[in-house]
């Protein structure tokens, strides 16, 4: 490591050990923000703050990771859901052992949108035109403790056209160009400031504690003795946060040199699989736990494969065009798949142990325009999920209901996120 002769060692792991506090602090008010609560609210409500250090220990405690693929007006009709981890789908070629071979760790559903195609996107994340996706509270969780709650990329994803539907997303807009990305992501870590706003708002509860104790019951004070014993636990945290070491970003960073075309045949697949090098890294580095990639838009946008766009080939291009053009966009979760089983984690742990990989879309076939059987897959090592295991099942699963296990599988609420559906027939769980 090279220093000026101004500086000292000790310089640099003062100031690291000082981001990593105020990242702490950044976060946890960040994520209270975010739930809709104002901070001098918890000075006033100990159990509240009690809610709110719990989620955000949650985040610390628990390092699990979500990213969805979303991929345009669906699949190749009734050919997407393989049969076994070896015998694929025409439209799963890529998934199988004669391409990426991950199938072993995939479950296949074919889920009903609620909308046919053109206006479903935000549905895919379990969204409509108002209000969050899925992503954005899950972010608010898992993200909790990461230098970004969540980072959103796309491959053509804003190629065509304005207006809702477009965008997966209720985050905001992605970043289309991977260079970009690397450099947003890896250049530099955020800003954290120097708010003491969080230290004083835990002061303040403890002080509430103290005031309150001899005007409680016995059951009421063993309540606030666990949460108080939640603050101290959470101070701790922050306590060893301080003697971490902030990420290497150089080390961390995807050799990415320049932007391929993204819009012929295989130069679209080449530019969303560098966009999955992107969130690769960036989960690797610990900088966010969850991300969303967006494959083209419900309109199809620049997506080209032998002279057709995804909205002309389902138009007017028919089958022979329209489902080999699905096929190769296949190729990208795949690819991200095998990346997050390949790459490791600060742990030492193959990034799949810790991450569900979510796929989703906006319709089942876009040929027919239809909203049932709509291509959605779920690939994980984590051991709520039974460890991860081949399996493919019918049609009778909502996007909600995908979401919603998904959510548990993580070990969040599904009433803490805008899911809201019970799963049932999805049993993504076992």
């Amino acid at each position: 490591m090279n220093f000026s002769k101004n500086d000292k060692p000790n310089d640099k792991a003062v100031e690291s050990q000082k981001r990593h506090v105020q990242k702490a602090r950044r976060g946890f008010l960040d994520m209270v923000s975010k739930a809709g609560i104002a901070s001098s609210t918890l000075r006033y409500s100990s159990l509240l703050g009690g809610v709110m250090t719990a989620r955000y220990a949650q985040a610390a405690d628990s390092p699990k990771r979500v990213v969805f693929c979303y991929i345009h007006s669906g699949a190749p009709e009734n050919d997407f859901r393989p049969t076994s981890a070896t015998n694929m789908a025409g439209g799963t070629y890529h998934y199988g052992p004669q391409g990426h071979d991950i199938a072993g760790i995939c479950k296949f559903r074919g889920v009903d949108t609620g909308v046919a195609v053109h206006g479903g996107t935000r549905q895919a994340l379990g969204g409509g035109y108002s209000g969050n996706t899925i992503d954005v509270d899950l972010g608010n969780v898992l993200g909790a403790t990461s230098y970004y709650s969540t980072i959103f990329l796309g491959s053509n994803a804003t190629a065509a056209g304005t207006g809702p539907g477009i965008i997966v997303s209720s985050g905001g807009q992605p970043i289309e160009q991977p260079t970009a990305a690397v450099e947003k992501f890896f250049g530099a870590l955020p800003d954290l400031g120097n708010d003491e706003t969080y230290k004083k708002s835990f002061a303040a509860q403890k002080a509430a504690v103290e005031a309150v104790k001899k005007k409680l019951g016995t059951e009421e004070q063993a309540r606030l003795s666990t949460h108080f014993k939640a603050l101290e636990k959470l101070e701790s945290r922050i306590t060893e946060l301080s003697s971490a070491q902030a990420p290497d970003l150089n080390a961390c960073k995807p050799n990415i040199a320049s932007d391929p075309d993204d819009g012929q045949n295989a130069g679209m697949v080449t530019h969303a699989k560098l966009q999955a090098d992107v969130i690769t890294a960036a989960f690797a580095c610990d900088i966010t736990r969850v991300a969303v990639m967006q494959i083209g838009n419900h309109q199809g946008g620049g997506w080209n494969y032998k002279g057709f766009d995804g909205h002309s080939a389902g138009h007017s291009g028919g089958a022979s065009v329209w489902n080999a053009m699905m096929t190769e966009k296949f190729e990208v979760p795949a690819y991200l798949i095998k990346k997050l089983s390949e790459t490791n984690d600060s742990n030492g742990q193959p990034l799949i142990n810790s991450t569900a990989f979510c796929q989703v879309s906006c319709a089942g076939n876009g040929l027919s325009h239809s909203s049932a059987d709509s291509p959605f897959m779920l690939a994980t090592k984590l051991p709520e999920f039974g460890g991860g295991s081949f399996s493919s099942k019918g049609t009778a699963a909502s996007a909600k209901n995908f979401l919603s296990e998904v959510t548990k599988g993580l070990g969040v609420d599904p009433s803490a996120t805008i899911v809201g559906a019970s799963g049932g027939d999805v049993d993504l769980l076992s």
